[in-house]
């Protein structure tokens, strides 16, 4: 007599039964025509199933004993593999289905030659069984019949159904919002990219070919331990998902949580209704920060490693390492550091970025190295001769600054729109950008008016049609810009008809001067420096010479709408007197032609400025911020600087008490008063302010009372610094408490102070 089976094995055999017993009757209800065929296919496929059934009920009765006090979980894992089992039955089932479909079209195309329809008779959708029935949503007809849907697709169709009918789920990108201007609708559309431009081999495999350009490069051998580094579970060599900016290699650390976005609501968001945000950093990045800014005052680049063990996704860091391998010729190690600071940035950004919505308040000096690090790819792209690509990151950060393109992005899209062919783009943009920004003056742009010829010829030749268009916007080019002109003609090589050369439009400052033509004549040489080699096709050579002898004789003609706006801007300048776009300085500032050096303002050569913020905002603008006291504020307030009075070192500086009694000793020195003499020429008001300083640290360590950190001298109580802080937490004797917070502020000014002039004048003194 066969054993008793348990419910477990009962309820699989059951399930074994209805799986055949589903099978016949799927295939009884197939098509007439070929139902004999589908029933001999289903009973061979069932008698070659029945040896398998039979296997497992024979083995399910006699493993009856041994399985009879499995636990109920072993029940569920069971229940999940027939589960299995039935999905593929059901995924060979749609397979046959799709044969037999194919078997049917060729027959009624076949019949369709003999009797045509009629064409007045609608298209009737057949539901389950062949029935004739309605396929609207309501109908209870669900797209998961379609056996051509994956998963994906019907769990989207159906989150389309459960909204109320929305239609078809497609990408967001690309389409307009209703609720903006349509103004704000193109500022949008020019603004927004194509995250998959922004690879730059792609761009190579696309231009070479992916046999020439490898498209699996080695990686870099690991730094870890062989047993980290050959174990693929091991975060180190665990490939990280791309980001935006950033395409990360094997052994590099999760940059998530190093940086945070929020939302922003200053002044520039009033004229400007694209999403703003603003960088956020955390109080040990702050930490990391002013070591950064020691080891700057240091002038050791070694030790900006040290920064990057305690934080190693600092992007100011990564960003000064990557201009040292540039200076050393390492350009691998460049781009590898550039890169990460670009991972880290790209880490908190919000799913709408590549939308051309997203903007950033330069301002702030926490989204300065955002355009910084983005500009300095871009200079990389155009060295290697990835246009597209360099395109598409100039955008970013073009569209990011809003109206102030604070790192002149403009100045490099008037050269790269026309060699990427992104001409309908770049036409489009001349477009929207006046409509929204009307303070960009992009009409005062000379390298903007003849890209524009040059996108219009190249569309021309792409249709068999005249140059008529191009022709047009030549001329009106070098009737408003006729230094252009000279500029390119003396770099390629052309004559320059003497009328155009003698004239006093045509005459550059060639440094920087307080006349209106300065910027002018700084736009006209940044372009034709960058863009020369874009004319010295001998067809575009000779149609540009062409055309300046036919416009020599109309420069002085104001009956010419652009001989009058050529006339105005020179004349009284595109911008107020006084007033220069710090974007375009800037640009002209980290760029490496060295035709632009002398129209650099004084201000910008002679201040202090640093490759991790190149030109300043102005400390006159209220929205400004700075690497000062304010910014370092939480490290002074927090609660972890409390027990810097009992010898503890300052949050991120790692100031022991030896260390700050090295930092007085260098303020003597300074001073000229250690045995070497006077360090450094300090003015007469800076050297009474050291000493204010010195004097006051002598009052201080001559009163007990000492700075964070403690001078030699400082009374060091027996009680540890954790029972210190317990005791003056709770308050023990109020009066000594108050003298504590006097203290304490005191000695935080002075820190800041300190730091501030050891620093060279980065930032507002602290106040008293």
């Amino acid at each position: 007599m066969p054993p008793r089976l348990n419910k477990r094995q009962l309820r699989e055999q059951e399930e074994l039964e209805a799986l055949a017993a589903s099978k016949l009757q799927h295939a009884a209800s197939d098509d007439e025509d070929n139902g004999a065929q589908d029933d001999e296919d289903v009973k061979e496929s069932l008698s070659s199933q029945a040896p398998v059934v039979a296997k497992l009920s024979s083995a399910t009765s006699a493993f009856a004993a041994l399985n009879a006090g499995e636990e109920e979980e072993d029940e569920e894992s069971e229940e999940e593999q027939v589960v299995q089992a039935v999905t593929k039955s059901k995924k060979s089932k749609s397979k046959k289905k799709k044969k037999k479909g194919k078997a049917g079209e060729l027959a009624a195309s076949e019949s369709a030659t003999a009797t045509p329809p009629n064409p007045g008779t609608p298209p009737v959708k057949k539901g389950k069984g062949g029935v004739a029935g309605s396929s609207t949503p309501g109908s209870g007809k669900k797209q998961e019949d379609d056996p051509e849907l994956d998963e994906i697709d019907r769990a989207l169709a159906e989150i389309a159904l459960k909204k109320g009918g929305a239609g078809s789920v497609g990408p967001v990108q690309g389409q307009t919002s209703r609720g903006l201007d349509p103004i704000w609708n193109r500022v949008k559309e020019v603004y927004s990219f194509d995250p998959k431009f922004l690879d730059s081999d792609a761009e190579l495999r696309r231009m070479f070919g992916s046999k020439v350009i490898n498209s699996t490069p080695q990686t870099q051998r690991s730094m870890h331990h062989a047993r980290f580094a050959n174990n693929p579970h091991h975060s180190t060599s665990i490939r990280r998902t791309p980001s935006y900016l950033a395409q990360p290699e094997p052994g590099w650390f999760p940059a998530a949580g190093v940086l945070t976005l929020s939302r922003y609501s200053g002044p520039e968001t009033i004229s400007d209704p694209g999403e703003w945000w603003t960088y956020e950093h955390s109080q040990r990045y702050r930490e990391a920060q002013l070591g950064f800014l020691e080891v700057l005052q240091q002038a050791d680049g070694n030790r900006l490693y040290n920064v990057l063990e305690a934080l190693p996704y600092h992007v100011d860091t990564l960003m000064q390492l990557s201009e040292m391998m540039v200076q050393q010729g390492d350009l691998g190690a460049s781009s590898t550091h550039l890169s990460k600071a670009l991972y880290a940035l790209s880490a908190p950004l919000p799913p709408s970025f590549p939308s051309g919505n997203f903007r950033l308040p330069y301002s702030k000096i926490e989204n300065r190295a955002f355009f910084t690090g983005i500009a300095r790819k871009v200079a990389i792209l155009v060295k290697r001769g990835t246009w597209r690509t360099a395109c598409e990151w100039a955008k970013i950060a073009l569209g990011a600054g809003g109206e102030a393109d604070p790192v002149g992005m403009l100045c490099f899209i008037d050269f790269l729109a026309p060699k990427a062919k992104q001409n309908t783009w770049f036409l489009d943009l001349l477009v929207a950008l006046p409509a929204a920004y009307p303070e960009m003056r992009i009409e005062a742009y000379p390298g903007l008016a003849y890209a524009k010829a040059l996108c219009l010829r190249s569309m021309e030749e792409e249709r068999p049609t005249g140059l008529e268009k191009s022709t047009e916007a030549l001329k009106s080019a070098i009737l408003r810009f006729p230094m252009v002109l000279i500029l390119l003609l003396t770099q390629l090589g052309g004559d320059i008809p003497p009328k155009i050369l003698s004239h006093r439009r045509a005459q550059l400052d060639g440094a920087f001067t307080d006349n209106s033509s300065y910027m002018l004549s700084l736009l006209s040489q940044f372009y034709s420096s960058r863009s020369s080699p874009l004319w010295k096709e001998p067809a575009l050579l000779s149609w540009l010479q062409k055309i300046a002898r036919e416009v020599a004789g109309s420069l002085d003609d104001s009956s010419l709408e652009d001989v009058r706006v050529g006339e105005r801007l020179w004349s009284t300048g595109p911008w107020p007197k006084g007033f220069v776009p710090t974007g375009v300085v800037r640009a002209a500032y980290i760029s490496e032609i060295a035709a632009l050096r002398p129209y650099l303002p004084p201000a910008a050569l002679s201040g202090t400025s640093y490759s991790y913020d190149p030109i300043p905002p102005s400390r006159s603008d209220p929205n400004a911020t700075f690497y000062d006291d304010v910014y370092l504020a939480p490290l002074y307030s927090s609660s972890s600087s409390r027990g810097r009075r009992r010898g503890a070192p300052a949050p991120g500086t790692g100031l022991a008490p030896g260390a700050l009694e090295a930092l007085r000793n260098q303020l003597m020195g300074l001073l000229g008063m250690g045995g070497e003499g006077q360090a450094v020429d300090l003015n007469p008001e800076l050297r009474e302010q050291l000493l204010q300083e010195l004097q006051e640290l002598a009052r201080m360590g001559a009163a007990g009372e000492g700075v964070p950190g403690g001078f030699p001298g400082q009374a060091v109580d027996d009680v540890s610094d954790d029972e210190a802080v317990e005791e003056r937490d709770e308050g023990v004797d109020e009066g000594e408490g108050e003298e504590d917070e006097e203290n304490e502020e005191r000695r935080e000014g002075f820190l800041g102070r300190f730091v501030q002039y050891l620093r060279g004048g980065g930032g507002a003194p602290a106040p008293e």
